[in-house]
C-alpha cells in the first residue's frame, strides 16, 4: 500500500495534471492507504464547504492505518532516536514516516527532507 502524504494530496486536489492521473490510478487499483493526521492537515486547509466535503469523502473511502492512543508520543520518541529535529523533520512528519515503516508501506511525499532521509525502499517512485 502507498501512503500519500499531504503535499501530494494538495497537488491532486488542485488538479495538478502531474499528479491527477497517477493518484487516480492508485485509487482505482486500491493501493492507497491513509492516516488521520494527513487528513487533519488537509481539513485544516480547506477554504469552503465544497472542499471540506470532498476531503471528508476521500477520508471515508480510504483504508486507514491505525492511529493509536500513544501514536504521537511514539512518533516523538522515534524522531528523537533518529535525530530528526537536526534534519528539520518535525513530529508530524515523523509520525507519517513511522506509520510507513511500521506497516511496510511506501510513502509518496514531496517533502524533500523526508525524501532525503527516509530509507530508499520506503519511497514510492511516481512515474513521470
Amino acid at each position: 500500500m502507498i501512503l500519500i502524504d499531504t503535499s501530494v494530496w494538495i497537488e491532486y486536489f488542485r488538479q495538478n495534471k502531474d499528479f491527477v492521473d497517477q493518484v487516480e490510478d492508485l485509487l482505482h487499483r486500491r493501493e492507497v492507504t491513509t492516516i488521520e493526521p494527513i487528513f487533519s492537515e488537509l481539513l485544516y486547509g480547506v477554504r469552503n464547504r465544497r472542499e471540506h466535503d470532498m476531503v471528508l469523502s476521500y477520508w471515508q473511502l480510504l483504508p486507514k492505518i491505525e492511529f493509536g492512543k500513544n501514536s504521537m508520543l511514539e512518533a516523538a520518541s522515534f524522531a528523537n532516536q533518529r535525530n530528526y529535529h537536526l534534519l528539520g523533520i518535525g513530529v508530524m512528519d515523523s509520525l507519517v514516516i513511522k506509520a510507513t515503516e511500521d506497516g511496510n508501506h511506501l510513502l509518496w511525499t514531496l517533502n524533500s527532507r523526508i525524501n532525503a532521509h527516509i530509507r530508499r525502499p520506503l519511497i514510492y517512485p511516481p512515474s513521470g
